[in-house]
């Protein structure tokens, strides 16, 4: 399903290449699986940059960056803390270690080569927040189900909101919000997949169980899907340019198109 019209499509999927070959590693590949790609913030990403004038290997590097940073604090993410027992456990959590660690080394290599200092310092701030963050958010064992929901959205459109810092203009508070919310809107779907689909609940739906009820949390989940997406499109409203808006309400429209495709795979198990 593509998440953009036809006169974008084709570059992001020049871009989507170009992020799997800078990720590529065969001797990782044999034994791990590298963490998905949000397509969603690709295309977000993707066009602000367009709105604000940059195309060509500029754009491309500055994506490309952006998702090996993602892709590296997602590697490290799943290193178990677990002890190992296996053979085969400990090469696999030794091999994400180092999948984190090739990211990493990938993205240090296209920001040198970026020359843009203040993109440069924007990123290696945003990496920063979001490792205190994690930290906090999973060290931390008092969080409401809306508190735990809001700092992981905070972590997860950190990267997205350092390029809006990078930039000044009257309507850039309006792209940061759009990127919370879209990000929001990710997350949510993300717990009702995991919950709806595979059975299972995410942290976020376990802490609004807890509150509410399973079935009243199921109810609220939906509620506050539906209240974002709501969100998202009056905030496009706001956008300069109606190549810009006609873009971003095709995203809101694919995000609400997964939600019932989504639901109605759940009616038919």
């Amino acid at each position: 399903m593509n998440l953009l019209k036809h006169d974008f499509q084709e570059e992001i999927e020049e871009v989507v290449r170009s992020i799997k070959q800078n990720a590529e590693n065969r001797v990782l590949y044999q034994y791990i699986d590298n963490p998905p790609i949000s397509q969603l913030r690709i295309c977000l990403l993707y066009l602000f940059l367009r709105q604000r004038g940059v195309s060509g290997a500029a754009l491309r590097d500055y994506i490309v960056t952006a998702t090996l940073i993602q892709l590296a604090l997602d590697s490290h993410e799943r290193v178990s803390l677990n002890k190992e027992e296996t053979s085969a456990g400990i090469r696999s959590r030794q091999l994400t270690v180092l999948a984190g660690d090739y990211f990493s080394s990938r993205y240090y290599y296209l920001l040198a080569n970026l020359e843009d200092v203040r993109a440069i310092g924007q990123l290696a701030r945003s990496i920063q927040e979001i490792n205190e963050w994690k930290i906090n958010l999973y060290c931390e064992n008092d969080w409401t189900a809306e508190q735990y929901l809001q700092r992981k959205v905070d972590i997860e459109s950190s990267l997205l909101r350092s390029f809006g810092n990078a930039y000044v203009g009257e309507t850039m508070d309006v792209w940061m919000r759009i990127f919370s919310q879209m990000i929001l809107v990710e997350q949510l779907l993300a717990e009702y997949r995991t919950w709806n689909i595979e059975q299972e609940a995410g942290r976020y739906f376990h802490l609004l169980s807890r509150e509410e009820g399973t079935h009243s949390a199921y109810q609220s989940m939906l509620q506050h899907i539906h209240k974002a997406l709501h969100q998202c499109r009056k905030l496009i409203a706001l956008v300069e340019g109606e190549e810009w808006r006609a873009e971003l309400r095709h995203l809101v429209d694919r995000c609400a198109e997964e939600l019932d495709n989504q639901k109605a795979r759940a009616e038919e198990m």
